[in-house]
């Protein structure tokens, strides 16, 4: 299958932060089993690659089609589970090439729709306490103040 996509990439209202945090997927809408003709709901755990104020990229190698509704459960390290509600609004299907050397792997990507004021605010502080570790590499930091 090729890769597809509802929403452009770069597209965030918020700065994402690379990540590697365990979460569960869950389908919102049931699906029909083509065989049998019963519904069932999808639940996987994955790893985010980056999150934000605003969602996620899930790291899967079964990704969900866009516009799907889904349940994500945030395992935040030392702050416990976050339980928010989403929307996927982007789907990579195949491996590809990012720069020489390296694949970007597939996934989707998954857009808050809902959460608590608590919820958003644990969020928010977890990103908090990442950004400045994942976003300054040691040659980005500043020189020393001069001594005087």
């Amino acid at each position: 299958m090729g890769q597809w996509r509802q929403t452009q990439p770069g597209s965030q209202k918020f700065p994402r932060v690379a990540t590697a945090v365990p979460v569960r997927i869950t389908t919102v809408d049931p699906e029909i089993d083509p065989d049998t003709g019963r519904s069932f709901f999808r639940s996987a755990e994955e790893t985010t690659a980056n999150l934000s104020r605003g969602g996620a990229f899930v790291h899967s190698w079964e990704p969900l089609a866009p516009g799907r509704r889904v349940v994500i459960v945030i395992d935040l390290p030392d702050q416990g589970e976050l339980q928010l509600v989403g929307q996927v609004a982007w789907t990579r299907r195949e491996l590809r090439p990012s720069s020489p050397g390296e694949l970007q792997q597939p996934g989707y990507g998954i857009e808050f729709t809902s959460g608590s004021a608590g919820e958003r605010a644990a969020l928010d502080r977890f990103l908090e306490e990442l950004e400045p570790r994942t976003r300054r590499r040691p040659q980005d930091a500043p020189p020393p103040a001069p001594q005087i």
